[in-house]
């Protein structure tokens, strides 16, 4: 067979700065919006014409920060507590053979030959390797049963914001950065942390959001925002 090399025909900037904090599955944190700008010589007006038609479309892309030469059979998802063992092909891990990403995202607008969704789970800077009209009729099916996750997750942590963080959350929310504590708390509430990690209940996480620093405190059944600030280097944790 004649080896195949795929290009990326775009690339998504997206309100997630990190890894961390970003959403297990796409369409669950409603607020979290990208743009996926097509690139030479794919941004070409006639090759997305007819897609505004549709309102959701999928998105095919590369875990580019997590691609690596090796990989294992088995992963532990963390709707199994992250310690339980399932195939790779069981799963929807980053961590493939083939490091390919699958999301339907709701597509909001066109700006030419730039897309803008929202709901999507991407990492900003991820390269895309395709666009596909999400297509009701044969794409949704109400019989299929998803084994270990089955139902919908659904947000476990109370989110809270300390007063100063909520005094920054509300100047730092524009058009740019729309629906800002909103989409802090829907991100947050999921619990980003590793399913496998106990309480540290003075532990300071951080992640990024858009261009802006994230910093919250984490025990059972709830999340305090303490910090949002514009960025100064990596938030990561303490």
């Amino acid at each position: 067979m004649a080896e195949i090399l795929f290009h990326s025909i775009g690339t998504i900037h997206s309100c997630y700065g990190e890894k961390f904090g970003i959403p297990r599955q796409p369409g669950l944190v409603k607020y979290a919006t990208a743009t996926l700008e097509l690139l030479p010589p794919y941004n070409m007006p006639d090759a997305v014409r007819g897609l505004e038609a549709f309102t959701h479309i999928w998105v095919l892309f590369l875990f580019h920060a997590t691609a690596r030469d090796e990989w294992k059979a088995t992963v532990r998802p963390p709707r199994l507590g992250g310690n339980e063992r399932v195939g790779v092909f069981a799963s929807r891990s980053n961590f493939r053979p083939n490091p390919i990403g699958l999301s339907v995202v709701e597509l909001m607008a066109m700006e030419g030959t730039r897309l803008v969704v929202r709901g999507g789970d991407f990492l900003d800077g991820t390269p895309v390797l395709d666009i596909k009209p999400y297509i009701p009729y044969v794409d949704s099916v109400p019989s299929a049963h998803g084994a270990f996750a089955d139902a919908a997750p659904q947000p476990d942590l109370a989110v809270s914001f300390a007063p100063e963080a909520e005094q920054a959350v509300a100047a730092l929310e524009s058009a740019s950065r729309p629906a800002l504590r909103q989409l802090v708390a829907d991100m947050l509430s999921y619990n980003p942390r590793p399913a496998y990690q106990g309480d540290e209940p003075e532990r300071i996480y951080g992640t990024r959001v858009y261009d802006l620093e994230v910093r919250w405190t984490q025990r059972a059944g709830e999340i305090l925002v303490v910090e949002v600030k514009e960025q100064t280097g990596n938030p990561g944790t303490s």
